[in-house]
């Protein structure tokens, strides 16, 4: 589509499974470019002049996931055009099995160069406030999808656990996301780009330097979704808490002027790393009292220092427990807190788990997040010794979810 008096074409946008809620919000807003410029953005891909598959490469399941919707659509006609962080962190892949335009997430202004003849420009678009519609029906094909990933990483998994556990998540995930428009909150991603340097991850290199989006940007967008009657907010970034250090501004800052803003409404804040809360602890707890934050996803991924050391993670367990505590004793009446925790990181032993289910014991999480570790090829962690097989890991999960049942917090697995 390099010459716009072709005329109307019909593009085919899809994100694999298990995309970050991000790259979803760049699916939306590479849809609302076609649509601008009058093309039909259509769902069938082999009706489709032109392919656009938003990947994922956080794990080796997303990652083959997105190998596999690749191989999927190149039998179609139309032009496949590879958009995500797989491009980034195993271009290698990518360009095994295809040879076309390939696009990474940090670089996905580049639209503009791709479709260069179109009248609006992709940097014109604003950034999107809603994520790209990716679930078909309680039973429809993403659903299928869930519970067939679900069951290749769990293969040593008995039919009872996949009956008891992943057919209800996958229930749950579809239905979540065929909520009502009205119950489904708006999105406001307020920064790019990362400035952790977590051992076990590569997305960092490949959603490119961090920058904050302007404050007045932020607050519009927010003031847009209540005029639009939204009344649940998500504040969203690769990188939450770090908003604003590149503009002389703290997180807390922005926090401050939205929940400032007048009506009632409700405000969930995802990804905040610990390093954040901790060292603008105060400034939390004080917008904490203006009762309008409901959620706070506050990823800790383990309760070992040694682990958590080696992950390049804040690793300071009573200082964790300390901010954790702080927030349970000034939160708001129902003010949730979730956490993400990695198992089977290299080096990991039982003491570690030990050490991390203690410190879900006690630290009041009201639902954890649980992750098997998979190596990423171009993550530091993907050479260290001592790795930890699937077996023992998933025993490892297994007993964590024992554990978080006689606790009676709730969970989720993810692999």
């Amino acid at each position: 589509m390099t010459n716009h008096s072709q005329g109307p074409r019909k593009v085919y946008v899809e994100t694999v499974l298990g995309v970050c809620n991000r790259r979803s919000l760049d699916a939306e807003r590479i849809a609302a470019f076609f649509r601008m410029n009058h093309h039909e953005v259509v769902s069938n891909p082999a009706s489709a002049d032109f392919l656009i598959l938003v990947t994922c490469a956080v794990s080796v399941d997303r990652e083959n996931n997105s190998l596999r919707r690749i191989h999927a659509l190149k039998k179609f006609d139309g032009e496949l055009i590879v958009y995500g962080c797989l491009p980034a962190i195993n271009g290698q892949a990518v360009a095994s099995i295809h040879t076309g335009r390939t696009l990474a997430t940090s670089r996905l202004n580049d639209f503009d160069s791709l479709f260069s003849d179109e009248k609006f420009k992709f940097t014109e678009i604003g950034d999107a406030n809603r994520y790209f519609p990716s679930y078909e029906g309680l039973f429809g094909f993403k659903f299928w999808k869930i519970l067939a990933s679900k069951i290749r990483s769990l293969r040593r998994a008995s039919v009872g656990y996949i009956l008891k556990k992943e057919i209800p998540t996958a229930i749950r995930k579809t239905l979540e996301r065929n909520k009502p428009q009205q119950f489904t909150p708006y999105p406001i991603r307020v920064s790019w780009g990362c400035n952790q340097n977590c051992s076990y991850c590569g997305i960092r290199t490949a959603v490119g330097r961090f920058h904050s989006k302007p404050l007045e940007v932020c607050v519009d967008e927010f003031k847009a979704g209540l005029e639009k009657g939204y009344r649940d907010f998500e504040i969203i970034a690769d990188d939450v808490g770090a908003y604003g250090v590149d503009i002389g501004l703290k997180f807390p800052d922005l926090l401050n002027a939205l929940c400032d803003l007048p009506g009632r409404f409700r405000v969930h804040i995802w990804n905040l790393s610990p390093v954040w809360l901790i060292k603008y602890q105060e400034d939390f707890l004080n917008v904490l009292q203006k009762g309008k934050i409901e959620e706070i996803h506050y990823p800790i991924q383990s309760g070992s220092s040694r682990i958590l050391h080696a992950m390049h993670r804040y690793s300071d367990v009573p200082k964790l427990k300390e901010s954790i505590h702080a927030l349970k004793d000034h939160r708001m009446k129902n003010l949730l807190l979730t956490t993400d925790i990695i198992v089977g990181y290299p080096g990991e032993t039982e003491e570690d788990v030990d050490e991390t289910i203690n410190f879900l014991g006690h630290s009041g999480f009201d639902r954890v997040h649980i992750f098997l570790y998979n190596d990423i090829p171009s993550a530091e962690a993907a050479k260290f010794p001592g790795k930890v097989s699937q077996e023992a890991a998933l025993k490892r999960i297994d007993r964590m979810q024992k554990e978080l049942d006689e606790l009676h917090v709730d969970y989720s697995v993810i692999v």
